[in-house]
């Protein structure tokens, strides 16, 4: 044992090690009957496998209290053993080896403990000596076993204190020693006392703790924790820029991400008394949001912003670094493959070159483990200060292999048997070249007659056969087909049984608390209850993002068996899974899941934290299928290539000449004519744009691929830039930034409002969202004409060109507080629907389409149409106007529920907690909320909200990352 986890660590798997000794126990302390010779060799085994598992502090506590029993035993044993041994001269030389190898293991756990012995920093001097010794007294001992020994565990430490979190973040700053300090201090659940291979080449041997390199394209294998060198990147820009206090933006694409990292930054950063808070993803900037970001108190000014790249976007092209009054400093771009994305990665490439350009003091880090031309991207973004990081050796967190499931007919009537071949593997010793059985019979209760066409069915059996080995994800095309898949595997006839043998505890406190609060959302007889009492789980957009959350925090903790979910969880979430089963490889609408997509998606089975081969299978029920499959997994990663590449070519193929005019009502072009916009009015002069246009683009890394792969339709761009330029000359151009729209989109907006009668007098919020009021149904009627929101607002009314007054009637009854399963039976369920489908569909259409969408819309509508009527508002007036759309967003209100919606309140809660607090007179206010929320006792929340008190306290804990 001690010799394969030496060997581990030498083989740079620090994460294998670990594991392994975790799950075999340990040899017990030594019999104090037996010699002392034995005990020793024992003790000494026994100490430096504690000293690799380093399992938390009471490991390493327990290397320290046995070395101190071991010595107080040396007093009565030594002599004894020695007087009585055959051979005393070669006892009494081993015994001086494994006295000093029990030193080296003592000096190694302190060392990996506090970062210096005995007030000294010399570590591996001080192990040399005691190794040296060690094999001294074997050599003169002539202890040849021993001697190998010696050197395996030298060789070991060396590495080990090479990976040591104190050694890789030796001579860094004051602020960076003080956050190391904190992560391995007692008081945290899971200490970090080692990096990991990747983390240590990155920050150590390539020097990103310590690089003065402007921008940085990071990239590295699925689960080698870039996030947490993104800290010591964080706080590396932090301490440069301390005397301005400056300020980082971190970007991360989806919502649960957002949540995700700024639960993790605040943990860790809080020590360290620095302060994280994140923007919602509504492109608008409310009167919370206002506030915080215009804090100026030191002690609780934000210096990390976690935010969509949509909203952190909005937010600087709306000059808010100016006024929050300090530099942005650092740009951390998470899942940054999604610059190819033809969607949405435009914004984020014009966002990047925006800051580049107007942000004097920005620095760029680009994590992904995706990018090829990774140096092509970093020098975009900073030609003379760049760097390209990855790890080039093949290293990977846990083994993986990805298979197809196929079925083929049994011998008996019925039943079948599922086989796996491995297509692709991350080492060749584990490619199986035949194929491999998984299961035969009936499993779930499925004959082959209902297996043989189904690809839903080979996927739930082939998950039923691997959940065995631990928790799966199983991953279909659509939310109806998630539904069809729990419901399959819950139907299993030998469930009972399997719970009754599965592992760990069976303890079902955390799935009652998950479902009690699923009740409360959704209703007693959603049917997602059910599914979570046999441990199936589901993750779509058919669900509240809360309850995605909470199934999150249920897989995290090892309480769910199978979650099946859509291909929308690939974006970056972390499940301690030890198999993806595939039903579909493909988005809705037959689209192929792009190769990034699925590689992602692929690392959420066999990462660090997980024991055994992660599994990846691809469902197949016939041979074409399986070719096809087989080479879809083997397509890669190619370069990344900016969308304006194909945009400008696919434009001037359909037509000879490229007007940008006219192609406004495309949503990639509305992007690129919005940074055009941005960029002329930040020139501030027609003839100095004119002049500046070719700089102005080549700040795009697609125009510059462009200009070096096709001068010819360069120039072309160019010149269709000059013309739009003349068009949008002395237009109010301030209008984009502040609503999102191109100005023609503007353009049109504002004569859709002058129309309706929609001016500055419009926005009363005490009868916005009243039946009587006809504001919501016009300024709904103008935004279903605006390219950039008429898709999404006239989806959630049906399709079609939308229905104005439908969707007001919808946004209130949701802002005045009606429940999910209200808003499903009024307005979403079809006649053929079931009720499952219909609150599917209400999710969907509310918390995808219409939340984000129709709160965009009304503030740009707001925007357009108060003039100088801020002016003339006080502060108060002022926040509240500000708030309106976000009670659309967060489906509440009044402002003191917005703020505890954005401070992660659930929805129900939000109100009847806001009302509670009314009543004892707690100020508005992100600050003064904050302080009387997290002052509330168990009993204050049964008062404000019912007996549904304790579920939502303990939900709002775990979503804010407080549990």
């Amino acid at each position: 044992m001690l010799q394969a986890a030496c060997y581990g660590v030498l083989g740079d798997r620090t994460p294998d090690v670990s594991r392994y000794l975790r799950t075999h126990a340990l040899p017990p302390e030594p019999d104090e009957a037996a010699n002392w010779g034995a005990r020793v060799r024992q003790s000494v085994y026994r100490l430096w496998l504690l000293v690799l598992r380093k399992d938390g502090w009471a490991d390493l506590d327990a290397v320290l209290a046995e070395i101190v029993g071991l010595r107080e035993a040396q007093k009565s044993g030594e002599a004894q053993f020695l007087e009585t041994s055959d051979t005393p001269r070669s006892d009494a030389w081993q015994l001086m080896a494994s006295y000093h190898l029990s030193k080296a293991a003592e000096l190694l756990a302190t060392y990996s403990a506090q970062g210096s012995v005995a007030g000294g920093f010399n570590i591996r001097e001080q192990l040399q000596a005691q190794f040296d010794r060690s094999q001294i007294a074997c050599e003169r001992g002539e202890l040849i076993g021993l001697h190998a020994t010696v050197r395996l565990l030298s060789e070991t430490a060396e590495r080990m204190v090479a990976n040591s979190i104190w050694s890789v973040t030796r001579g860094a700053s004051a602020r960076i020693a003080r956050f190391v300090e904190s992560m391995a201090a007692r008081t945290r659940d899971k200490p970090v006392f080692e990096m990991l291979p990747p983390q240590r080449i990155a920050l150590r041997d390539q020097g990103l703790m310590n690089s003065g390199a402007r921008s940085v394209v990071l990239s590295l294998p699925t689960s080698s924790g870039k996030t947490f060198i993104a800290q010591f990147r964080i706080l590396q820009a932090l301490n440069q820029f301390e005397a301005e206090r400056g300020w980082v933006a971190y970007i991360a694409p989806t919502r649960a991400l957002v949540n995700q990292v700024c639960a993790k930054l605040r943990r860790d950063f809080s020590p360290l008394g620095i302060v994280v808070e994140r923007v919602s993803p509504a492109l608008d900037i409310d009167g919370v949001e206002a506030e915080l970001l215009a804090d100026k108190d030191p002690r609780t000014a934000f210096r990390v912003l976690v935010g969509t790249p949509e909203k952190i976007d909005l937010l600087l092209r709306g000059g808010w670094e100016a006024k929050i009054g300090r530099p942005l400093t650092l740009v951390v771009v998470d899942e940054a493959h999604n610059l190819s994305n033809k969607g949405r990665g435009l914004r984020l490439e014009l966002m990047l070159a925006t800051i580049n350009r107007e942000c004097r003091n920005s620095q760029f880090l680009l994590m992904t483990p995706f990018i090829e031309n990774r140096g092509e991207v970093a020098r975009w973004l900073s030609p003379d200060s760049f760097a390209d990081m990855t790890v080039e050796f093949n290293w990977r967190s846990n083994d993986r292999a990805i298979v197809i499931a196929q079925p083929s007919k049994a011998e008996r009537a019925g039943d079948y048997e599922i086989s796996l071949q491995t297509i692709h593997t991350s080492k060749s010793t584990i490619k199986i070249d035949h194929l491999v059985p998984l299961c035969s019979g009936r499993e779930l209760g499925l004959t082959w007659s209902q297996v043989r066409p189904s690809l839903s069915n080979v996927a739930a059996v082939t998950a039923s056969c691997l959940n065995r080995r631990g928790p799966v994800i199983v991953v279909a095309g659509k939310v109806k087909d998630t539904w069809g898949l729990a419901r399959t595997m819950a139907k299993d006839p030998k469930l009972a049984e399997k719970l009754e043998q599965r592992p760990g505890s069976k303890d079902m406190s955390n799935i009652d608390f998950v479902a009690d609060f699923v009740a409360e959302e959704f209703g007693r007889d959603f049917e997602l209850i059910g599914l979570l009492k046999k441990r199936v789980g589901l993750h779509h957009t058919g669900l509240s993002d809360d309850t995605r959350v909470l199934m999150e925090w249920l897989m995290e903790l090892g309480e769910l068996d199978t979650m099946v979910a859509t291909t929308t969880i690939a974006q970056g979430l972390n499940f301690p899974v030890t198999a993806v089963v595939m039903a579909s490889h493909q988005y809705p609408y037959g689209v192929d899941m792009p190769p990034e997509d699925f590689w992602n998606l692929a690392g959420r089975a066999g990462r660090a934290d997980q024991s055994g081969t992660g599994v990846v299978a691809l469902a197949a029920t016939t041979d074409d299928r399986v070719a096809l499959l087989s080479d879809y997994v083997g397509r890669n990663v190619s370069h990344l290539n900016s969308t304006l590449i194909d945009m400008v070519r696919s434009a001037l193929a359909a037509g000879s000449q490229l007007e940008l005019h006219t192609l406004y009502y495309m949503k990639e072009w509305s992007a690129f004519l919005q940074y055009l916009a941005h960029s002329y009015r930040q020139i501030d002069d027609h003839a100095a744009f004119a002049s500046q246009i070719e700089q102005v683009l080549r700040g795009s890394f697609g125009f510059q691929k462009l200009r070096r792969e096709d001068q010819t339709v360069a120039n072309r761009l160019v010149a269709a830039v000059t013309d739009y330029a003349a068009i949008i000359r002395n237009q109010p151009l301030s209008l984009v930034d502040t609503t999102g729209f191109s100005w023609e989109s503007v353009s049109r907006a504002l004569a859709g409002a002058r129309a309706a009668g929609i001016d500055s007098n419009s926005w009363d919020a005490s009868t916005l969202f009243t039946a009587n009021d006809r504001t919501l149904q016009n300024a709904f009627g103008v935004l279903l004409q605006i390219p950039e929101l008429k898709a999404e607002l006239a989806e959630v009314t049906g399709g079609g060109r939308g229905n104005g007054d439908l969707l007001a009637r919808i946004v209130k009854d949701w802002v005045n507080g009606a429940s999910l399963a209200e808003m499903a039976n009024e307005h979403f369920r079809g006649p053929n629907d079931s009720p499952t489908d219909a609150m599917s569909k209400a999710c969907r259409l509310v918390y995808g389409k219409m939340t984000s969408t129709a709160s965009w819309g009304l503030s740009a509508i707001q925007s357009l149409t108060i003039r100088d009527g801020l002016d003339r508002m006080t502060e108060e007036e002022r926040r509240t106007f500000r708030n309106l759309p976000s009670r659309i967003y967060y489906g509440v209100n009044s402002d003191m529920a917005i703020d505890l919606r954005l401070m992660g309140v659930p929805r129900n809660a939000a109100q009847p907690l806001s009302d509670h607090l009314s009543r004892q007179n707690v100020g508005t206010g992100i600050k003064s909320m904050r302080a009387a929320l997290e002052g509330l006792s168990d009993a204050d929340w049964h008062t404000a909200v019912g007996a549904a008190g304790p579920t939502y306290q303990k939900a709002w804990k775990i979503l804010e990352g407080l549990a």
